[in-house]
């Protein structure tokens, strides 16, 4: 039983420090913005990219004409907010290549690759520290991402046409007689299903290519899962809260492109949010250290610093048996001789350093020997446990690696030199004077 409760604590703390580093790097990366930008260029290449698809389905339909009803019938459910109706007639009335037709051509794909351009560099906010792409790469990126997403959507579409084929027929459709409730064969509803089918594969696909970090494909794929889900519920609330006919019947159409912007908004917020959390899971343990090293110091005043303290003061993910010190009280850590191969972090106790101005009592979540490990010096303290104390054992290169990681621990850790410094420098000056 007290396995168990020690082993839900750590889940809980885990989870909890999980979603406090995700909401923090969020806000830190400014992906409220980033969303509006994806949100902007989506205006530029809806229909655009529109028409690469639609081009794409041109050859199918000239094939098999009954795919032209099906498009009809998805296109209608999207004309309020954008009517492509006459430019696929205009696409299926090209008989030969023109150099002006060459020019619309170029000219669209440029214009659709607006949106992948935008998803690509609020993506890039969020794995710039450990991405290693030059900006070449996501220049090309950009078109193989609009491309890959016009054949997926190209092929989807395809597929739900062939679905909606074989349920149409007679023996198929005499054994879902008894399942109407749960087959609906309404081109609304499967319009729907390809919609959300679309975005949880190009979800998926962006999650696991544009990172540059390789995360694993069953996180993006959970991840994906995730964002998709999100968005449905969201628009399923909105569906329900708001009336539209009568915003319809106020503003006019332009009341339903107002409301389409804002579930596209919607959505790039939570995939914006959801890659945070791909980021934040694949470097949990980075992140963790670098957030304990940038604790506040105990029993902070403002309710922020506070929560921060008693989320990360216990960081039980990155302690293991070997990395564990624990004194008794009395008992030495290091000496002032010591050269600093480790840094020690405070989990619970206080230990008492003797410095050049004196006894200073260093209390939990405190760092020792940060300062002296990045200048490669000898401790010059001695450091003894005032009381039974736990500590966290990082190596120096262990503790290097976080100051490189996290520009907020370099800021830190340059506060720290400098005030090192100021104490060294007036304790030298201490000392002259006695002399």
């Amino acid at each position: 039983m007290e396995y168990l409760k020690a082993y839900c604590k750590k889940i809980i703390s885990r989870f909890a420090q999980f979603l406090y580093l995700t909401i923090s790097n969020f806000t830190k990366n400014n992906l409220w913005e980033s969303a509006a930008a994806c949100t902007f260029g989506f205006i530029f290449s809806f229909i655009p990219i529109t028409l690469i698809i639609f081009a794409v389905l041109t050859a199918m339909i000239r094939v098999y004409p009954n795919i032209y009803q099906f498009l009809i019938d998805f296109a209608q459910q999207i004309e309020e907010a954008a009517n492509i109706m006459p430019l696929l007639d205009k696409l299926l009335e090209i008989r030969s290549i023109k150099s002006f037709n060459v020019f619309l051509v170029v000219w669209i794909i440029w214009m659709a690759r607006k949106l992948f351009r935008s998803i690509i560099r609020s993506m890039n906010k969020v794995f710039r520290s450990v991405s290693k792409r030059k900006s070449w790469f996501n220049q090309a990126l950009t078109f193989i991402f609009e491309f890959a997403i016009t054949l997926i959507v190209a092929v989807i579409i395809l597929f739900a046409f062939a679905f909606s084929q074989i349920i149409q027929l007679p023996l198929i459709k005499s054994l879902l007689d008894g399942f109407q409730i749960l087959f609906r064969r309404s081109s609304q509803n499967l319009g729907r299903l390809v919609l959300y089918l679309i975005l949880f594969v190009s979800t998926t696909i962006a999650y696991r290519i544009i990172p540059g970090t390789k995360p694993l494909m069953r996180r993006c794929v959970f991840y994906a899962a995730l964002s998709t889900a999100s968005f449905f519920t969201v628009s399923f609330f909105i569906n329900v809260f708001m009336n539209f006919t009568r915003y319809t019947t106020v503003y006019g159409p332009i009341s339903s492109l107002v409301i389409l912007m804002m579930k596209v908004y919607m959505f790039f917020n939570i995939f914006l949010f959801c890659a945070q959390m791909i980021y934040v899971s694949q470097f949990f343990e980075p992140l963790l250290r670098s957030e304990i090293y940038q604790l506040p110091p105990d029993n902070p005043q403002d309710i922020g610093n506070y929560l921060r303290h008693l989320l990360f003061i216990n960081p039980a993910e990155i302690q293991t048996p070997e990395n564990t010190v624990t004194l008794a009280a009395g008992e030495t850590l290091y000496t002032a001789e010591q050269a600093a191969q480790s840094v020690f972090f405070i989990k619970s106790g206080t230990v008492s350093e003797e410095t050049l101005l004196g006894a200073e009592q260093r209390p939990q979540g405190t760092f020792l020997g940060d300062v002296q490990c990045i200048l490669s010096q000898p401790y010059g303290t001695t450091a003894t446990a005032v009381e039974d104390c736990t500590l966290i054992r990082f190596t120096a290169d262990e503790f290097k690696q976080i100051i490189r990681k996290s520009h907020y621990a370099a800021l830190k850790a340059i506060s720290k030199i400098s005030q090192y410094t100021e104490e060294v420098y007036v304790g030298a000056k201490n000392q002259d004077a006695l002399l």
